[in-house]
């Protein structure tokens, strides 16, 4: 009998056979303990991450009891949704942020450049960590030496304690201090000169009636959270995934233009993004299950991205696959705000990673899990390669 627990410790180090079992023997699974179904089949997940009139993202995204979280873009549905979204929508398309393509391959040799001489490196701890947070730091505004701070703090954000469904002190604590952080970068604000920044933007959307206050604290929030956690944790279970895997490095190497398609097939194959919640708005069934509206629902992004209803021989890691209906960052109207820009990021540190430490090898007994429903990704992935003399190559 399958047995899914999305708070279980062992199931976060390999949760693909456990969605195995889901889709094939109960494709709609209550965990009991918790009072929450799971949807686990690709077209299933698909069509009701579509759904918001039945599916609603009002309850928060998070699992566990939400506690105090402001409005956001991701837990709202429409009109709301639509208003907050259009705010900030046409600052994340692809031709929006490839502009920032130079900076972030600056930011990426920076952080790798010191490494290249000792050939050991902590892909998450030295450098994937720390690029994303630097970029989207960067565009809100916030000032360098902080950034290693708010990462800690949105770190501790999504980390859970195994079989708690409360949402650990912890975590709570840190989007306290991420909330009067915020706020007190917007008190500078009003004391200085004008910005050219996130938080500036976001400020004037306030002013001109556009945003409440605590929608202005929210925004603040998921793009810390959105911009540092889903790229950083894509970019460590893409290189352990190229470890894993040789003969896809190789051809990888052999042609660079696979780039793109092997983030695509990382993001179905190992994405950080395991599931996200809904509330049920109306009565609907599945395979002979009636749901009730209030209740809850997850949908697992990781087990749909693995149906072999759906992906052919879908166990595989195919960089050539280009599989571009994927649901590693969501769908519809929920779908990754800051996808192409975790796209443009990702797609950087690798051409990066390949062309100065070609021959990585992951230090296996070194790797270190974070343990989140939600999101599946590692705190420590150790490399060791061929060192470059002065920390140049040759």
């Amino acid at each position: 009998m399958v047995h899914f627990d999305p708070y279980d410790y062992e199931q976060h180090d390999d949760p693909y056979p456990v969605y195995r079992q889901l889709r094939d023997e109960a494709p709609i699974y209550y965990c009991e303990p918790y009072k929450i179904w799971a949807l686990s089949r690709y077209a299933d997940c698909s069509r009701a991450v579509r759904d918001f009139k039945t599916f609603s993202n009002g309850d928060g995204t998070s699992i566990d009891t939400p506690k105090e979280q402001k409005p956001m873009v991701l837990s709202s549905d429409p009109p709301v949704h639509t208003r907050l979204r259009h705010l900030m929508s046409n600052l994340f398309t692809p031709e929006a942020v490839h502009p920032l393509e130079d900076s972030i391959r600056a930011m990426a040799l920076e952080l790798m450049t010191p490494h290249l001489e000792s050939g050991r490196m902590d892909i998450i701890g030295d450098f994937a960590a720390r690029l994303p947070m630097a970029v989207i730091s960067r565009m809100l505004g916030f000032p360098r030496e902080d950034e290693d701070m708010v990462r800690h703090w949105t770190d501790l954000v999504v980390a859970r304690e195994e079989g708690a469904l409360e949402m650990p002190e912890a975590a709570v604590k840190a989007t306290l201090d991420l909330y009067d952080y915020y706020e007190k970068q917007m008190a500078e604000r009003r004391r200085g000169p004008e910005r050219d920044d996130l938080v500036t933007y976001l400020m004037r959307s306030e002013t001109e009636g556009r945003l409440s206050h605590d929608e202005v604290l929210g925004y603040l929030y998921i793009l810390s959270i959105a911009g540092n956690e889903t790229t950083t944790k894509l970019i460590g279970n893409m290189t352990y995934q190229l470890h894993a895997h040789p003969d896809q490095r190789r051809a990888l190497r052999d042609d660079p233009s696979l780039l793109a398609s092997a983030v695509e097939e990382t993001m179905r194959f190992d994405g950080p993004t395991q599931m996200m919640p809904r509330t049920v708005k109306r009565e609907i069934e599945y395979y002979g299950c009636k749901l009730e509206p209030g209740q809850r629902i997850i949908l697992l992004f990781m087990s749909a991205n693995r149906d072999e209803r759906h992906y052919a021989d879908a166990d595989r890691y195919d960089i050539r696959r280009n599989p571009r209906d994927h649901l590693g960052f969501g769908g519809g109207l929920h779908s990754c705000l800051g996808a192409a820009l975790a796209r443009l990021e990702a797609g950087i540190a690798f051409e990066e990673i390949l062309r100065l430490m070609p021959d990585f090898q992951v230090q296996e007994d070194g790797l270190r899990r974070m343990h989140s429903p939600s999101v599946r990704g590692y705190t420590h992935v150790p490399v060791h390669f061929t060192p470059s003399a002065g920390g140049r190559l040759a």
